[in-house]
């Protein structure tokens, strides 16, 4: 699965601790045709409420934040997508995570169960 988007000088690039760098990119750079809305949101103490996205047979592969909290208000509105379930590209570059940027999956938006969020924790 390929998704391809244009450079924006809109978008931006969000570093937070314990997860790779995520682009975030304008609605009007992006096939919204190919987003389809999926159930559920989840809530970041650092950034507010996301919405989620399929695409094609990918679920939940992309998000946004429609009212992000004031500290990353750039990225309201904008669109961020999962590199290592689909095939993601800008400008023709596809974007890959670097070595070491790979986190522990973590909760209902990592697609794990409580249990197995606390088996991840146990020595």
């Amino acid at each position: 699965m390929a998704f391809n988007m244009v450079w924006a000088e809109r978008s931006c690039i969000l570093y937070e601790s314990g997860f790779a760098p995520r682009w975030y990119v304008p609605r009007a750079d992006v096939d919204e045709s190919a987003l389809t809305p999926a159930e559920g949101r989840t809530f970041c103490p650092y950034k507010g409420l996301a919405g989620y996205y399929d695409i094609a047979d990918a679920h939940r592969v992309a998000w946004s934040y429609e009212d992000a909290w004031a500290e990353v208000r750039r990225v309201s509105g904008l669109v961020s997508f999962e590199p290592d379930e689909i095939e993601v590209q800008l400008d023709g570059v596809r974007l890959r995570l670097e070595p070491g940027q790979n986190v522990v999956s973590h909760g209902v938006d990592r697609n794990l169960t409580l249990d197995e969020t606390t088996a991840v924790r146990q020595p």
